[in-house]
């Protein structure tokens, strides 16, 4: 019983060691979170902190066990143990126990060791057994189970009223490693990333963080790359002033786990996760066009957002893609109408980064671009992009003949410009012209050009009649060709071009018919309106030379007035030398053999205004010398003497140069102002004459149906076509009528007898009631009542004959004598040939407050006028003022000087014309024309070609 109460004892016993030892830990544990909140241990002395504290757990509890499982204490010590524990026992167990240590000795004798066994046995009697095994128990082993309850109890209650920052210390030391920020005064969180949030490979992410509590004077982000926990780096953090701090990530290739904290670590945030997207991106695309050798043309690069791509046949296309990550072998799909689709190889560059891949192809057919992009690892690019890709083939050459504009009458002995002008769009080889005089033609070098891009040129050859011996009734032949650089060359012509030589009594009578008066009168208008704005020039001149002087006497700065002065003097001298070209063009103008023979002495009348003109400019300019001698040589101020000379020097030209534009216009303006109403007027007698001939060819027509009983449908027509014209013959007679009386009322003054004899006509005609005659016969034809339209219109016919005859004719001649009179009489000019040639012409125009109609002659133009060809021979038409009035344009004053001209018959066309080809091939140097509707035109492509 001694043995089992020594077990029981040494297991209390050990139960009691394991509590104390537990109790110590326990209350080690808020020593050691306080230390820990003190000096923020790193996760390493937290470890061995907790693994410590464990080993010393796992230590006491290992030596409690073999305390109760391997000590025994010995049985006198039990003994004396449960004796104190009873007082009733007395010294009896340790008695007993030396009793019976005395009967097992072996030097004892039998009785002694028999007498000691006996008071053992003796003594055993008086003590209960079963009594002493409860004895060994350890009394304060329920307090000192009670104490450790109460530490945990504590140790629990701290953990649950401490709130996060206890249980944050106990996860501290719990996980040492993971995720604990300690304790601090200052709270950092970091806003973004949120959780889940992930960056492109390659890209850039601003980390955002918010500081709580005290606040830091500086902050920090550092990135652990998750890849390679090595890997790290640390940041500042920039405050934006709202508690609230950013940094800027650049170039993330892996993914990272980031931590705000302060400088010394003191705090710092829950880490966040920035994972990384593998995903390949497209990045800058580089496109490269490399045309044909041929072509000329260098090779171009240039940024490419997958848009439309157009390249002429053969060019090299080449693409150099960036990515974001390190790139793996791609491609290219190219669709090409009805044919399988073609794969192009998208390699990883070998010169280049890791992100960059390259391909290239010769552009053959248009058709449809797919790009796919891999990465090293096999990843697809989540998008596709696609393109349309068109290929131009290289078109023939355009040329053309831009002067002579068209088939033309030319004059002998003529000098004159060929022009051609040949474009391609990707380069000439050469060009030739072909002159031809009565189909032989003449020797000439083509043009031969040396370089490959030569896209444009002009051709001007100078053609002189005389020269290449072309006598009138000579057909001139002229056409050009040119060729590209094409290697499969090709070659394009022009149409012909024909020109007839002609005497120059035909091209004047060509002319003649084509134009009147008021158009020839429009160049010597032009000339004179150019010699008034020199006259305006010369009186602005005058004026600064007054205002100069005025301000000198007013004591104004020498310095101001010196400037001022040279710039007169400048504008003075340059006014003098234009003086004197305009009267080298006086002395020059017009031709030997003028439309008008009156125009000659127009022509003399310039000549003497050239002399004049000329010596006022010498003398102007020999005043303005003097006046410079009178004073002091610049930088020194002009002297009023020397102003005043000028000013006076100006002041005389201008009075020279008034006298010779009034003499201008009495003897040049207003002569052609007289003859172009008084041609007008012959036009009108003209006019009445074509119309009285063509009312006899209706009447004589329209007798052709009046014996038909019956008509039938082609007759009908017939007369419906007839009544037509017939109707149009009404407006024309009413229009006359009143272009008769308007026309007369112009030219009352200087022609009254014309003027009287056109308004004589007028009144006959009014009186013959014609327009009603031709009004009654049209509506007869429209009727078909064929023998009534017949009478009408003959009877119509036979009226105008009469007043033909009898008013018309008479009327003619005395607009003879009266173009007689006013040219030798009145103005002592020599008429000449002039009755003749005024009467040629054809050209009619209608009543000031009608529209024209049907080109130059208006509604009442001849039609042969629409036939006239082209003529060049040196000949200006333009209509002016004098035109104008007669039109109803002008102030009704008909003077008055010309604008810019409206018609040229003579002059070729010497503008730069840029003759540009009419097709629209694009070609590599201009792929981004269409830059701006590309994206539209790729989103229909895509629409048109993909499989719903």
């Amino acid at each position: 019983m001694l043995r089992k109460a020594g077990k029981l004892h040494a297991r209390h016993r050990a139960m009691m060691f394991l509590l104390r030892w537990l109790i110590c830990l326990l209350a080690v544990v808020p020593l050691l979170m306080l230390a820990d909140v003190l000096f923020h241990f790193p996760d390493a002395i937290r470890l061995a902190g907790g693994l410590g504290w464990l080993l010393a757990a796992l230590g006491a509890t290992a030596i409690a066990c073999w305390i109760a499982g391997f000590t025994r204490p010995p049985l006198l010590r039990i003994a004396r143990l449960l004796e104190s524990r009873n007082p009733e026992l007395g010294s009896k167990l340790i008695n007993i126990l030396q009793l019976d240590a005395e009967s097992a000795k072996e030097d004892n004798t039998p009785l002694t060791r028999e007498l000691a066994r006996r008071a053992v046995g003796d003594a055993a009697k008086s003590i209960d057994p079963a009594a002493l095994t409860p004895l060994a128990r350890e009394p304060r082993l329920p307090r000192r189970t009670r104490h450790l309850a109460l530490t945990a109890c504590v140790l629990g209650l701290l953990t649950l009223v401490g709130g996060p920052h206890v249980r944050q210390a106990w996860l501290r030391f719990l996980d040492p490693y993971g995720d604990h920020p300690p304790f601090s005064l200052t709270r950092l969180e970091i806003l973004k990333p949120k959780t889940g949030d992930e960056v492109l490979y390659g890209g850039s992410f601003t980390v955002e963080a918010r500081a709580t509590g005290h606040q830091p004077s500086d902050l920090f982000l550092t990135a652990v790359s998750l890849d390679k926990p090595s890997r790290s780096i640390t940041l500042p953090m920039f405050a934006r002033g709202d508690g609230t701090f950013v940094a800027r990530l650049e170039n993330i290739v892996s993914p990272l786990e980031l931590t705000a904290h302060t400088r010394n670590n003191a705090s710092r945030s829950h880490r966040k996760v920035l994972n990384v997207i593998l995903t390949p991106q497209f990045g800058p695309v580089r496109l490269t066009l490399t045309p044909p050798e041929y072509t000329g043309q260098p090779p171009r690069e240039m940024p490419y957002r997958f848009t439309a791509v157009q390249a002429l046949e053969g060019t090299r296309i080449g693409f150099h893609i960036t990515s974001n990550r390190p790139l793996g072998e791609g491609s290219i799909q190219l669709e090409t109408g009805g044919e399988s689709p073609s794969r192009i190889s998208l390699t990883p560059s070998e010169i280049s980064a890791p992100e960059t891949a390259i391909a290239d192809f010769i552009a053959e057919s248009s058709g449809r671009m797919t790009f796919f992009l891999v990465d090293s690892l096999g990843n697809n690019a989540s998008d596709n992009p696609t393109a349309t890709l068109t290929v131009a083939r290289d078109q023939p050459p355009a040329i053309a003949i831009t002067v002579p504009e068209e088939d033309a009458l030319v004059i002998e002995n003529f000098k004159f410009p060929i022009t051609i002008d040949a474009t391609d769009d990707f380069g000439l080889r050469s060009m030739r012209l072909h002159i031809g005089v009565n189909d032989r033609f003449l020797t000439l070098d083509p043009v031969i050009f040396d370089k490959p891009d030569t896209r444009r040129h002009r051709i001007e050859h100078p053609l002189d009649l005389a020269a290449i011996g072309a006598k009138p009734g000579d057909q001139i032949t002229i056409f050009a060709e040119a060729i590209d650089t094409r290697p499969d060359p090709q070659i394009t012509r022009t149409n012909t071009r024909r020109m007839e030589v002609i005497t120059e009594d035909d091209y004047n009578d060509l002319i003649r018919e084509q134009s009147d008066v008021a158009e020839i009168a429009g160049k010597y208008e032009d000339l004179l309106k150019r010699f008034e704005n020199q006259l305006a020039e010369q009186k602005r001149i005058e004026e600064r030379f007054a205002d100069l002087q005025e301000r000198a006497a007013a004591g104004e700065s020498g310095e101001e007035i010196l400037k001022e002065f040279s710039s007169a003097f400048a504008d003075q001298y340059h006014l003098n030398e234009s003086l004197k070209q305009m009267a080298d063009e006086m002395e020059n103008f017009g031709r030997e053999d003028p439309v008008y023979d009156f125009e000659k002495d127009l022509h003399e009348n310039l000549r003497e205004q050239a002399q004049a003109i000329r010596e006022s400019a010498e003398q102007a300019q020999a005043d303005a010398e003097k006046a410079l001698e009178a004073g002091p040589p610049p930088p020194a101020a002009p002297t009023p003497e020397m102003m005043q000379g000028m000013e006076q020097a100006a002041r005389e030209q201008s009075e020279r140069l008034q006298a010779e534009s009034e003499a201008a216009e009495n003897n040049v303006l207003e002569p052609l102002q007289d003859l172009a109403h008084l041609h007008e007027l012959m036009k009108d007698f003209n006019l009445f004459r074509d119309l009285t001939d063509e009312q006899k060819e209706l009447a004589d027509q329209s007798k052709a149906y009046q014996d038909k009983p019956d008509l039938n449908a082609e007759d009908r027509l017939a007369l419906r076509d007839l009544g037509a014209r017939q109707r149009d013959m009404a407006r024309k007679l009413d229009q006359l009528a009143r272009k008769l009386r308007h026309d007369a009322g112009a030219a009352q003054e200087a022609f009254p007898e014309a003027a009287e004899s056109a308004r004589e006509l007028a009144d006959q005609m009014d009186a013959a009631a014609m327009p009603g005659l031709a009004r009654d016969a049209a509506r007869n034809m429209l009727d078909a009542k064929a023998p009534d339209a017949h009478a009408q219109a003959e009877k119509l016919h036979q009226e105008m004959d009469r007043l033909f005859q009898d008013q018309a004719q008479p009327g003619q001649q005395g607009v003879a004598g009266a173009l007689d009179r006013a040219l030798r009489l009145n103005r002592r000019m020599n008429p000449g040939d002039a009755l003749r040639q005024m009467m040629l012409s054809k050209k009619f125009r209608p009543l000031p407050d009608e529209g024209g109609g049907g080109g130059a002659g208006g509604e009442m133009a001849n039609s042969a006028m629409d036939a006239q060809p082209m003529l060049l021979g040196g000949e200006t038409l333009m209509d002016g003022p004098i035109a104008d009035s007669i039109a109803g344009r002008g102030d009704g004053d008909g003077k008055g000087l010309a604008g810019a001209p409206s018609a040229t018959l003579d002059r070729a066309d010497l503008t730069q014309v840029d003759q540009e080809s009419a097709r629209r091939t694009t070609t590599p140097g201009s792929s981004t024309l269409l830059m701006e509707y590309e994206n539209i035109a790729d989103a229909y492509f895509r629409r048109l070609t993909t499989r719903p």
